[in-house]
């Protein structure tokens, strides 16, 4: 398999700075985003140490994810990328103890068999 280490690594940097962007979203609570309140909104953003936490383990992910893309086909390494949405499921129960309903489990066996498709 082509760099699956690489790939995966991606996918999993990529879904953790979702789950430390969700912690920071938490701690910063709500905000408006309106032209009003946009320079207050953003200085509070980036002073929430999780955000930035995050968008670099996004920007991990984004350079890993380049150099998979420089060695792979697209239509082969971008089904690993809907991965993420099991590890977030996953984590999401664990971390801020979300529910996991029939639906999410039968539409995480559909993706894993998907990604298993693409990849055997």
């Amino acid at each position: 398999m082509k760099n699956l280490s690489v790939i995966l690594t991606s996918v999993i940097l990529g879904a953790i700075g979702q789950v430390i962007l969700k912690v920071g979203a938490n701690k910063l609570g709500e905000f408006s985003l309106s032209l009003n309140t946009l320079y207050k909104d953003l200085i509070s953003i980036i002073k929430t140490p999780e955000i930035v936490l995050g968008v670099v383990f996004f920007f991990m992910s984004f350079l890993l994810w380049i150099k998979v893309l420089t060695k792979n086909e697209l239509s082969y390494s971008y089904p690993m990328v809907s991965l993420n949405y099991i590890i977030i499921m996953i984590i999401s129960f664990f971390i801020f103890h979300e529910e996991i309903s029939i639906k999410k489990i039968i539409g995480t066996i559909l993706i894993v068999l998907g990604v298993w498709v693409v990849y055997v």
